[in-house]
């Protein structure tokens, strides 16, 4: 699908190759912006790692990273044109993208290639999604309203397979229920005329999971509303606010490298996660005249997380564990700018926009962690949380503020309707930067030979450059307030590294190009898209002697290359009062590779890529074999996609989207192989039935540690990710009553899955390696069924 649409809400006019009607798609019960996505996309990855309620699948649209963890790899994240803070805070780990009820949701614009890219410089280094919000239709007033109510289950859980709590089938039974209860209710009242039009709503989802007391919750409230106040000039606002929270109650949602059996009760485990939100935008627009418009858009996306947990003496060898800690991040930006329409003649026309963007960030984080033992008069019974008075306690506090400064210009030129020439410069100042500004130019030309040859093709190629921040703390040195309490010692505020003099952006260089084939304007539509990128100039830490009393310094170096392809199809196979059948089908097929490494690399905080030459994937599995470093596997896969199907019957609709994903490795550590190398030889396996293969750590007193590697496994799969069987009530009801439609529907989630992987989910493993203290490894994925009603008058 190669579809140009115009980004609604933005002060800037940047263009989608790929869209998603929400009511088009089926739903999913697992809230979550991202998980409408998931398989209706080429080249979006949505991997659903991790079943706890609450928590965001990964999302990746042509990313890569050093750090396989890095959030840099996650597309930029926009409401209506305005960014938001999408990535889940540290503290909760509640999803940002769950605060948004799909009802609400007109469209989702995905936007990959450079020539739109570049117009966001340093905020869209791996793409763009724009979600975009109903708007009222014309009318006084409608109302429409929808409730459903479900529950979740476990298939084919098998012991044998699911590793947490290291296969203790006895901790399995108390931890995992027989299912809990999912349901979501949503109201909205709208209305469009000559003064503009409103849409207010308001919504309650509640997920309680399957692991036994555990839930996720949101509550928000919307409001989107557009004011003619003269004739060309109009106001528009934009208001979403959500409380959302999550609940836990056994102790391996913090640590499940639990001393065995753990099978006492956990029922005095408490950990709650409370999140706020609110994402308001305003936006002025003046129409001059047909040729000139000047808009301002001022927006502020907030989120305010706190997280409370304690863990009792039963679960941790006698000790009691406390800990409470609160984040607020506050994003706040503001784009003017002046569109300009020109036609030179009947041929050439010029669509040009110059703007300038302040962008502020500002976050801030304070934690109290602490622990007792029994010996000291503990209790399993303290209340306590914030403050409370244990023998030990660590503090943290953190402030990061950063501000980018911003000026574009985008000029579209069109020629004959057939030729379409996309110009973009952008210049992006940050307040970290010694060196202040970088520069991003794009150019993309888009061809269609339908009315030159005859012939039904869209041709694109388009270059251009981006950049990818780093962190703050690398601009700015790290500058914080810590200190561990032993009677009345203060907190101490100090300096840990000095600021990178030297510090910028990683360039990343992007190719696009594509052919569009649309062989039958009403029935089919083809779409091949290649992209190559470039990334140079990372930002890596090099350790120090500690002579000066630094332990490390930064340097930039190193340089990534990804590559793919991406494949899509629409069809529309019938389409009649009585009946109709479409379909939507993609693929990708991504690689990436190592152009360049620092030196000396075993000395850098790069040294786990240490075994890797040029050429070689930076996504590959590297482990020792009889002393020698050597690639085992690859963490990404060869290629993931997704398929949909839709059949409509009269009344009776039946809708369904899959996803899958082939070639990735996973490489499962041993939880009963772990020894201190100065006591074992270094020829594995030492046990049966394991690999050769094992991981060299060092522990907190300086010991070589081996961990032994049960099996390197393919990760491939295919998932029935979401069905819907809908009938529709509306034209014998709007006969008897003034009611457009009611819809009865029967949806379910993950319905099954078929794979080899001998684990619960084979997308359950963030990095590739399944650590034996199951660390960046989420929990199974659930199954749902829900009931439900529409209601629309």
């Amino acid at each position: 699908m190669f579809l140009f649409v115009a980004t609604y809400g933005a002060a800037m006019s940047v263009s989608a190759q790929e869209k998603v009607v929400v009511d088009s798609v089926v739903s999913a019960n697992r809230a979550g912006v991202e998980n409408i996505l998931q398989g209706n996309v080429a080249g979006l990855r949505v991997k659903s790692w991790s079943g706890t309620p609450g928590t965001q699948s990964i999302l990746n649209l042509r990313g890569l990273s050093l750090d396989p963890t890095d959030k840099s790899t996650m597309p930029l994240i926009l409401i209506n044109g305005v960014p938001m803070i999408a990535s889940p805070s540290d503290v909760t780990g509640i999803n940002p993208l769950s605060y948004y009820t799909t009802d609400q949701i007109e469209r989702i614009e995905v936007i990959k290639d450079i020539d739109r890219l570049a117009a966001f410089g340093v905020q869209a280094p791996n793409g763009a999604i724009n979600i975009i919000m109903k708007e009222g239709k014309s009318g006084a007033i409608h109302i429409s309203a929808n409730a459903y109510a479900g529950a979740n289950f476990q298939q084919n859980m098998d012991s044998k397979a699911d590793a947490f709590y290291n296969f203790n089938t006895g901790a399995r039974r108390q931890v995992y229920g027989n299912g809990g209860i999912v349901d979501e209710q949503n109201l909205m009242v709208d209305g469009n005329g000559d003064y503009g039009s409103y849409l207010f709503g308001l919504s309650n989802y509640q997920d309680k999971g399957y692991i036994k007391g555990t839930s996720s919750g949101r509550q928000s409230l919307f409001l989107n509303a557009k004011y003619n106040i003269t004739k060309g000039f109009s106001a528009q606002f934009y208001n979403n606010f959500a409380l959302a929270n999550r609940d836990g109650r056994y102790a391996g949602e913090y640590s499940r490298d639990l001393t065995l059996p753990v099978t006492g009760d956990e029922g005095f485990v408490m950990d709650k996660k409370r999140n706020v939100d609110l994402i308001s935008s305003m936006k002025l627009a003046y129409q001059f005249n047909p040729s000139f418009k000047i808009s301002s858009v001022a927006s502020i996306s907030y989120d305010a997380s706190s997280r409370d947990y304690y863990i009792p003496s039963n679960l941790l060898d006698g000790n009691i564990h406390a800990f409470s800690a609160t984040i607020k991040r506050q994003l706040v930006a503001l784009n003017t700018s002046l569109n300009y329409l020109h036609r030179f003649n009947d041929y050439l026309n010029l669509d040009m926009t110059i703007g300038n963007e302040i962008r502020g960030n500002d976050d801030r984080i304070t934690s109290v962690d602490g622990q007792r033992s029994l010996e000291s008069g503990g209790s399993d019974f303290v209340k306590v949380v914030t403050g409370y008075n244990a023998n030990q306690t660590y503090a943290y506090s953190d402030h990061e503020m950063e501000k980018i400064v911003s000026f574009y210009g985008i000029w579209k030129w069109n020629y004959k309707k057939d030729l379409d020439v996309n110009m973009v410069l952008r210049t992006d100042g940050s307040s970290f930067y010694q060196n202040k500004w970088a520069l991003y130019p794009a150019l993309g030309v888009h061809y269609d030979l339908n009315n030159a040859l005859n012939f039904p093709v869209k041709a694109n190629i388009a270059y251009g450059k981006t950049g990818i921040l780093s962190k703050p703390e690398v601009y700015r040195g790290q500058i914080g307030a810590y200190g561990d309490y032993y009677g009345n010692t203060q907190l101490g505020v100090g300096l840990l590294y000095p600021a990178f003099q030297d510090a910028k952006s990683v360039s990343v260089y992007q190719l696009d190009a594509g052919l569009t084939f649309n062989i039958l304007p009403s029935l089919l539509d083809i779409s091949v898209n290649y992209f190559n990128k470039i990334y140079k100039n990372f930002t890596y830490q090099r350790y120090l002697s500690n002579i000066s009393g630094m332990d490390y310094q930064y340097e930039t170096g190193g340089s990534l290359g990804l590559a793919g392809v991406e494949f899509s199809l629409d069809g529309r196979w019938f389409n009649n009062r009585d009946f109709g059948w479409s379909t939507s089908f993609n693929i990708a097929s991504y690689k990436n590779k190592v152009r360049s490494l620092p030196s000396d690399i075993q000395s850098t905080s790069l040294a786990y890529l240490g075994a890797l030459s040029n050429g070689d994937a930076v996504t590959s599995i590297t482990a020792y074999q009889g002393g020698q470093s050597k690639i085992i596997g690859n963490s990404e896969a060869k290629a993931f996609g997704g398929i949909s199907n839709t059949f409509r019957y009269k009344k009776l609709s039946a809708s369904f989207t899959a996803s899958y994903a082939w070639g990735a490795d996973v490489a499962t550590e041993s939880f009963t192989s772990t020894y201190y190398a100065d006591l074992v030889g270094n020829s594995f396996p030492i046990k049966n039935a394991e690999t050769p293969y094992y991981f060299t750590t060092t522990d907190a007193t300086g010991r070589v540690t081996y961990q032994g590697m049960r099996t390197i496994e393919n990760a491939s799969f295919i998932r029935l990710n979401k069905a819907a069987i809908t009938y529709h009530f509306g034209p014998i009801l709007k006969r008897l009553a003034s009611i457009n439609d009611l819809q009865l529907f029967l949806r379910g989630d993950n319905l099954f899955t078929l794979t080899n992987y001998s684990g619960v989910n084979p997308e359950e493993n963030i990095t590739g390696i399944r650590k034996r203290d199951l660390s960046l490894t989420g929990t199974p994925l659930p199954s749902s069924l829900v009931l439900g009603l529409k209601l629309v008058l």
